[in-house]
């Protein structure tokens, strides 16, 4: 399989399209699905549109559902959470009770919207009729449908979000434990979510309720209020129906909601020039708020192998600052722990091109190709002092920071240590990895070294390794290229300007006004 077929599979999988715009490659992502409430007139049910429903299925479901809808298709194996068992009552977005059948009308909006973390695509791309027929024959894989052919629905009421009723909803979410699985502070790394299981005896990771992109079912407040009514089928997340009362549910929707944002997404890493003397070298420095945050979406490496088909980290955020020596990278990201073995560790890389393009054309973005080398800059919580190192780090790759060069997978090389320009440090606080990687703007290795110049578009990649999710070598979470570039500063001159302009309109003003004054204009006579 040639690269530029590959390139096209993974730009699918990550949800991306490429826009030209001021001759700049642009990504414009499509991660962020929206759960489509409103479902069409229904079409009927008959042995005519089920058969139809077959062809259907058998045409757009089957290799991943499984020819007999068991959720073991040829392409099961590569994913997780695993395909639908559909034989099974395993259905997770639902508006009915906890352990029901959904509606016919929830199968419609998952057809029709996708799920959120998982392999399921949105299929509003076929008609509306294909996608009732096709639910139609999704049916026919569990009796249950037929034994409880009219599911109870819950009902969803309306209770206003007031600072009143987020901060019940605060207390409601520690009262009821949730922080146990999904953290203090809803980051999905509570102490119990490590231990938990799937129904495929895999780890089981809690929502992080901080990324309201990422919410199963839609993140509106009467999707959250309908989760915490009906629960996940088959998973930890269970029903709250009989357990809060209907207005204490709507306070935990609204606290939940309040701690939901939005992806702060951009196709260009805005870098600032830095009012001090030193760029900020440690992650918890307060002056990092000051820096435009950009935050980038990853997706599993599955281009050569080994392939990552269940990457645990899905964004990173990016804070950078520059002065007239060295440029400096914040990068954070979630990780549920920080354990470390010899083998698997947390780690991050930054990818740019050896060299800025002259043009729009740029290295393969999956570490470069024989026509065009990366330069990499890794940092490596393994080796961080204070973590627990099992290992030393080995001669070739010195200190927690290594910058490398690669022209392809199999191609990648560790710069001497005469090259080692990098210095990098990590701190892991609350279930989130805050990392700074620092250099100079140039260096004397033209050839191997991105060389920063202010005002240019650079392409920069990411990737990021999650030790307690068995990450090593090509297993990984990664980006396709985007930008930073570092911002001209404002001339202080255009400052001397501006004041005087004024200055000199103050006095043409003045000038008038004490000359109307002196001179007042005649008055014509009233004629009679």
């Amino acid at each position: 399989m040639n690269k530029g077929l590959i390139s096209l599979i993974f730009v699918g999988v990550c949800g991306s399209t490429f826009l030209m715009h001021n001759e700049v490659t642009a990504q414009s992502s499509n991660l962020f699905r929206t759960y489509k409430r409103e479902v069409p007139q229904k079409l009927s049910e008959t042995p005519e549109s089920v058969a139809a429903g077959k062809k259907v299925y058998e045409k757009r479901c089957w290799y991943c559902h499984g020819i007999e809808g068991k959720g073991d298709g040829p392409a099961a194996v590569t994913m997780f959470p695993k395909p639908r068992n559909f034989t099974r009552n395993e259905y997770k977005v639902r508006s009915t009770a906890f352990g029901s059948v959904p509606t016919d009308e929830d199968l419609f909006r998952i057809i029709t919207s996708g799920i959120e973390g998982t392999a399921m695509p949105f299929w509003s791309t076929i008609s509306e009729t294909e996608r009732w027929q096709a639910l139609y024959y999704v049916k026919t894989f569990n009796d249950q449908f037929t034994k409880d052919a009219s599911p109870r629905v819950i009902p969803v009421g309306s209770v206003p979000s007031t600072p009143e009723s987020i901060e019940r909803g605060r207390e409601l979410f520690k009262e009821m434990k949730c922080f146990e699985c999904h953290g203090d502070d809803g980051r999905g790394n509570g102490p119990l979510t490590v231990a938990l299981q799937t129904e495929w005896n895999m780890p089981y990771r809690a929502r992080d309720l901080t990324k309201g992109w990422n919410f199963k079912g839609g993140n509106a407040i009467e999707d959250i209020y309908r989760t915490i009514s009906t629960g996940f089928n088959e998973t930890p997340m269970g029903s709250y129906l009989e357990k809060l009362s209907d207005e204490d549910r709507w306070h935990v929707a609204h606290y939940v909601k309040s701690i939901a944002k939005d992806m702060a997404s951009d196709v260009v890493v805005k870098v600032k020039l830095f009012e001090g003397e030193q760029l900020p070298s440690e992650p918890l420095d307060e002056n990092w708020s000051k820096a435009t945050a950009v935050e980038i979406p990853l997706a599993g490496q599955i281009l050569v192998s080994p392939r990552h088909w269940t990457p645990s980290v899905d964004a990173v955020m990016v804070r950078a600052f520059y002065n007239n020596d060295e440029i400096a990278f914040l990068l954070e990201w979630d990780d549920a722990t920080n354990r470390q073995e010899e083998v698997f560790r947390d780690a991050i890389s930054l990818q740019f091109p050896a060299k800025i393009p002259e043009s729009l054309k740029k290295p393969y973005f999956a570490m470069g190709d024989s026509s065009g080398s990366v330069n990499l800059w890794s940092w490596k919580a393994h080796w961080q002092e204070g973590f627990g190192a099992i290992a030393e780090a080995p001669e070739s790759e010195p200190g927690v920071a290594t910058e490398l060069n690669a022209k392809g997978f199999k191609n990648i090389t560790v710069q001497p240590p005469e090259s080692q320009n990098i210095t990098g440090k990590g701190v892991y606080q609350n279930g989130r990895w805050k990392t700074v990687l620092k250099r100079t703007l140039t260096t004397e290795d033209v050839k191997g070294d991105i060389q920063f110049e202010v005002g240019r578009l650079i392409p920069v990649a990411f990737a990021i390794w999650d030790g307690s999710n068995s990450d090593v070598g090509g297993q990984k979470s990664v980006s396709s290229w985007y930008y930073v570039s570092l911002e001209k500063p404002v001339p202080k001159t255009v400052f001397v300007y501006v004041l005087v302009a004024i200055v000199m309109g103050a006095s043409v003003e003045m000038w008038f006004i004490a000359r109307l004054r002196r001179f007042p204009p005649k008055m014509e006579e009233e004629q009679e």
